[in-house]
């Protein structure tokens, strides 16, 4: 598969992907009301998922198209935490769990830093949720249409990320090898 085609592949499943992201975020924000457990209005809540959203991972898109290595990584961390934060954490939600991710805190608490609970406390609640920071969200419904939007999230940020592995394995580790007549193999 051409270079070419692989990035055009990552652009158009990172525009799907933002797309449901974008329709999951409005579901928190107008039917869940998670700005509410943050201690923000839905307006500042809007305005960090832009910033988070619609600036970086972008801009990671317009770097990767360029082959650049920290596009690669951008939209890598990106499509994890699409993954993850809008799909699998959804799922658990669904199941009756309401923690956060247990994979940041419990990293920090193995190195000696301990996190409070920080829902409440404003635009860094927020930052700090989506990096599963914090100790949980209040117990919630979705309705069906957030549940499609999220399983089908989850399909297609895994092509993505199958898709970003793919490339920068192509473009870093895979190596023609060209024999001694000239020939590649």
């Amino acid at each position: 598969m051409s270079v070419s085609l692989v990035s055009k592949c990552i652009t158009i499943l990172f525009g799907v992907s933002f797309l449901l992201l974008t329709l999951h975020i409005l579901d928190d924000a107008f039917v869940v009301n998670e700005a509410a457990w943050y201690g923000i209005t839905t307006a500042e809540f809007l305005l960090g998922c832009v910033f988070l959203y619609a600036i970086v991972p972008p801009f990671g898109l317009w770097l990767s198209r360029r082959e650049r290595v920290l596009g690669y990584f951008i939209l890598l961390l990106y499509a994890l935490q699409a993954f993850y934060g809008a799909g699998l954490n959804h799922v658990r939600h669904l199941l009756g769990d309401f923690r956060g991710s247990q994979l940041l805190p419990t990293l920090l608490t193995n190195v000696g830093i301990r996190m409070d609970d920080l829902n409440g406390q404003g635009m860094i609640s927020l930052f700090a949720g989506m990096l599963g920071l914090n100790n949980g969200v209040p117990p919630h419904t979705h309705n069906m249409f957030s549940n499609v939007v999220v399983f089908l999230s989850m399909g297609v940020n895994l092509v993505l990320l199958g898709f970003i592995v793919f490339a920068v394995w192509q473009k870093f580790f895979a190596r023609e090898r060209v024999f001694a007549d000239g020939t590649n193999a």
